[in-house]
């Protein structure tokens, strides 16, 4: 099976595996589903139509009723964090975003300039949620 070139945007590195579902986030209706690996940062959402978001395997979604858990991985995505291994737990409050925020600020930056285009469309599609 050939493997495509680039590795999907919400991946770290390595290969894209079509058998890996990878999950997406709508900050809308705030679901997530899986999908199979693929190049897209952003895909419609299958419940609402709006933008989802593409993460990395580790995202653990809150529950449809945790407002404000969904707010926090909305803030925690709006800065680039897309749900990689970082070293140290992900933030539990939305207090605590722009702390992680700033430790993590060089690595986010790495990964912007890595990713231009995914990071571009996650914007966008960001800007349509609220």
């Amino acid at each position: 099976m050939k493997q495509p070139d680039h590795p999907a945007p919400a991946q770290k590195g390595g290969a894209v595996q079509s058998a890996y579902l990878h999950p997406y986030a709508c900050f809308r209706c705030r679901k997530s589903f899986k999908r199979a690996s693929r190049v897209e940062a952003v895909l419609p959402c299958p419940e609402c139509g709006g933008p989802s978001i593409g993460l990395t395997r580790k995202f653990k979604p809150p529950k449809r009723s945790d407002e404000k858990q969904w707010i926090k991985v909305e803030a925690l995505v709006r800065h680039g964090f897309l749900f990689w291994s970082l070293g140290e737990p992900y933030p539990d409050t939305l207090h605590d975003v722009a702390a992680f925020a700033q430790r993590h600020a060089e690595f986010i930056a790495r990964e912007r300039a890595r990713r231009p285009e995914a990071y571009r469309q996650i914007e966008a599609a960001l800007s349509l949620v609220r």
